[in-house]
């Protein structure tokens, strides 16, 4: 009898052990999909303006013509899209991006990019916004994590 109530206690020991790796696990890859790049905006080939996830807050600048590349580091952010059409144009909805090697193919995770592309087409300001209220599998986004907002001023 006591040979089986140990087996139990290993079993337990085993599961209790399983759930703390899959926690870290999803920590980790919590952690990852809420990192940030290490650059705002930047040229990026001819007219391109590339805004990443430290963009959140700030004001970048763009020309007429050129397009805009939000791309934000996790799968759960829901681009709304620009407050001023006119000045600045979504071109179609946002897609995903290709898995990164630092994310673990585990559902739940949520560090797939994804990436919303808009043209400027007139002198102006629009904000672009987006939301999301889970920052991983089961895990809700702080009241801090849950908006992105970049101004776009384009002359």
């Amino acid at each position: 009898m006591s040979s089986s109530f140990a087996g139990v206690r290993l079993g337990a020991g085993l599961r209790f052990a399983a759930l703390a790796a899959s926690g870290a696990l999803l920590a980790a890859g919590c952690a990852s999909s809420t990192s940030t790049s290490t650059s705002t905006s930047r040229g990026h080939s001819a007219g391109t303006v590339v805004v990443q996830d430290d963009a959140n807050g700030k004001t970048v600048n763009a020309t007429v013509g050129q397009t805009v590349e939000l791309t934000l580091g996790s799968n759960y952010w829901t681009v709304s899209g620009s407050s001023a059409p006119n000045v600045l144009r979504q071109d179609g909805a946002a897609t995903t991006l290709p898995r990164p090697t630092n994310c673990p193919n585990v559902p739940g995770m949520g560090c797939v990019p994804i990436r919303a592309s808009f043209t400027a087409l007139a002198p102006g300001m629009a904000s672009v916004t987006a939301s999301r209220m889970t920052c991983g599998e089961a895990r809700p986004c702080a009241p801090n994590q849950q908006h992105f907002t970049v101004t776009v001023v384009v002359k």
